[in-house]
């Protein structure tokens, strides 16, 4: 694991993190537009083209028309887990899509809708913590990689745990930028990350390491088996 200690910053730290002005505007970051669009072709894939034999099968038989529907509890589970599998698709997109980023000279907001609020004032902020790139297992966990400035910018409490986590895949990297220049301003700790892996990380701090980054394929797969089963479920009881 390669860290650069913010006592011993280097030329390359200086011009990726400057210091803020002193009045400068509060900042507001939506998502990245690769991050909407991505966004939406997520949503579309899972609850549409991948539930297309139980979207034609309905609308193909006219099964609003059966009188077991709603009344048969096995007519009706292909239809029931549909739309489970939509309200979930719904409630992601929604939570992604309109989640900000709010950063000026006292602190930082995070906001969105079926989510949480975190806000803090930099005063609140033990440390910074930037990595910038984490090397994860697996085939599939090139899809997890951000494009960004830094994989991960972590803004922590004086006792190490999390506030919050300004993901360059959602926010992009100007919005990292923004967030190091105002710490930096604050008087912030940054500490630097060049390379570290994700058992690096889980040994340190387990709480920075989601399920997708440790088990990438695994976590890949689980949606795969449950599409495969629900559509052998859907033909099973509806047929074609």
């Amino acid at each position: 694991m390669d860290v650069d200690r913010p006592d011993a910053a280097s030329p390359r730290d200086e011009s990726t993190t400057p210091r803020a002005p002193e009045a400068v505007p509060e900042r507001v970051y939506g998502p990245a537009a690769s991050g909407v669009i991505g966004t939406l072709i997520t949503a579309v894939l899972c609850a549409g083209v991948l539930e297309f034999l139980v979207i034609t099968s309905f609308l193909g038989q006219h099964l609003w028309a059966d009188p077991r529907l709603g009344r048969d509890f096995i007519v009706t589970l292909p239809l029931l887990i549909w739309f489970l599998v939509l309200v979930a698709t719904l409630a992601w997109a929604l939570r992604t899509l309109t989640i900000w980023l709010q950063v000026d000279e006292h602190g930082f907001r995070l906001r969105g809708l079926c989510r949480r609020t975190r806000a803090a004032d930099w005063t609140d902020v033990g440390r910074v913590v930037a990595i910038r790139d984490i090397r994860r297992p697996g085939t599939a966990a090139e899809l997890l990689d951000s494009g960004s400035m830094f994989d991960a910018l972590e803004l922590l409490r004086e006792d190490g745990t999390r506030l919050a986590v300004v993901s360059g895949r959602v926010f992009g990297p100007r919005a990292q930028l923004e967030t190091l220049r105002r710490a930096r301003g604050a008087d912030v700790p940054i500490e630097q990350i060049e390379t570290v892996t994700v058992e690096e990380l889980r040994r340190t701090h387990r709480d920075w390491v989601s399920p997708a980054e440790v088990h990438p394929n695994l976590v890949l797969a689980g949606p795969v088996l449950f599409y495969l089963a629900h559509n052998a479920l859907t033909f099973a009881i509806w047929g074609l």
